[in-house]
């Protein structure tokens, strides 16, 4: 339906690209227990993310650049 520019409708995508929890509180008693519900967020809890600058499409496209006869085959 997105070729109509109907998105997000409703079933396409229910969940969204939210992370996998779908509650916020636990649901049982049991649950409870490693639970960490955070109304400020703990300098502890933020992690550094180091995402990679290249892909291997880009290392292939700088080795064509510098050899002319690279393969990946």
């Amino acid at each position: 339906m997105t070729f109509f520019g109907l998105t997000y409708l409703g079933y396409q995508n229910p969940i969204g690209d939210r992370p996998n929890q779908l509650y916020m509180v636990p649901l049982t008693e049991s649950q409870r227990y490693g639970w960490m519900v955070s109304k400020n967020s703990e300098p502890w809890m933020l992690v550094r993310r180091f995402p990679r600058k290249n892909s291997e499409m880009t290392f292939a496209k700088e080795m064509l650049k510098t050899d002319p006869n690279f393969s990946l085959l």
